[in-house]
């Protein structure tokens, strides 16, 4: 081996090189973080500030499709809402707030259908209403499915079979998911794509009492989580990759994580994904909690537990396929 040879090696393996490598990429891509995610100028910037409304108006649309919702659940969560709803229509007058004027109402009809009026709430919508004109009603709130229909769907053809799929967060508490269940539909998840063939993909399979720790530990279930059986850890080796590929394990470990998800779906298993997004810190109590090794980066969380015969699921509104494309030419 030559002496270039052997100072190419050194340097792409180094690991105080490789530490100075990243410590670049890093700043550069804290730059573009710093100008372009949602907590930067989110007030002044149409993209941002709809983004966060949306998170909110969906949170209120989950709320509802909760198996024991708290009748009269987030009024204040409601009215403040409401209020950015009027800042951001005065600051973007062409905007669109179809959605979320939607969901208010169907939040609305929901609670007074269960005994609770809420004045304010319907005031504060009202007023809303006279400041902005709806353009296009649209069906949101809450569908009743049963299962049966599902059930058929999901032998159906891949069009019809993907559109059965929901998150759930109305579980059925009587029937009890068989593990061998669990193994099919991860044998199953096998065929996920990875980058060259990498396979970084790993589901930790926490059950009763462990399962409902880390649910808790992930924190956004609250309500529902006692309901579910098992919880996946979906994680991914990050020691199959290299310093231009250090994002390629979250596409990896994602696209087992969707494929997983339809494959337990197939099975005629209720499932959500449940993110792990986390500051460095929680990540690394997750690790260090539920004996996860240091280098299997956390992808997503997926709850998993049994149909009820009807149940109820947040429609989740999705925007028109035009807005998923752009065509080059």
């Amino acid at each position: 081996m030559s002496l270039k040879d052997k100072l190419r090696l050194f340097v792409r393996h180094n690991r105080v090189i490789l530490f100075g490598r990243l410590m670049f990429e890093a700043l550069c891509e804290t730059c573009s973080h710093t100008k372009h995610l949602g907590a930067a100028d989110m007030l002044s910037d149409e993209v941002k500030f709809a983004a966060d409304l949306r998170i909110r108006t969906h949170a209120i649309e989950k709320g509802m499709s909760i198996g024991s919702a708290r009748v009269g659940f987030g009024q204040p969560k409601v009215l403040a809402l409401i209020d950015d709803l009027f800042l951001f229509i005065r600051k973007f007058p062409t905007a669109s707030i179809d959605e979320a004027v939607c969901v208010i109402e169907r939040y609305i009809a929901y609670n007074a259908g269960r005994g609770c009026d809420m004045p304010e709430v319907k005031a504060r919508y009202e007023q809303l209403l006279k400041a902005y004109k709806l353009r296009t009603p649209l069906n949101v709130g809450i569908r009743e499915l049963k299962y049966s229909e599902t059930a058929e769907a999901a032998q159906a053809s891949f069009d019809v079979f993907s559109h059965s799929r929901y998150s759930i967060r109305d579980f059925g508490t009587d029937t009890v998911v068989d593990f061998k269940d669990i193994i099919g539909a991860i044998d199953m998840a096998r065929k996920a794509p990875s980058a060259c063939n990498r396979q970084p993909a790993r589901a930790h399979i926490f059950k009763g009492e462990a399962a409902h720790k880390l649910l808790d530990f992930q924190g956004g279930c609250k309500g529902f989580a006692n309901d579910m059986q098992y919880a996946l850890l979906v994680t991914a080796d990050m020691r199959q990759y290299f310093i231009n590929e250090r994002h390629q394990m979250y596409v990896d470990g994602g696209l087992f994580a969707m494929e997983l998800l339809f494959s337990l779906h197939y099975k005629g298993l209720a499932t959500i994904p449940l993110t792990t997004s986390y500051k460095s810190m929680k990540t690394r109590r997750m690790r260090k909690e539920f004996d996860i090794p240091s280098y299997e980066v956390p992808i997503m969380i997926i709850g998993v537990g049994a149909f009820k015969d009807e149940y109820k699921v947040a429609v989740s509104h999705r925007n028109p396929v035009e807005d998923y494309y752009c065509e080059h030419h």
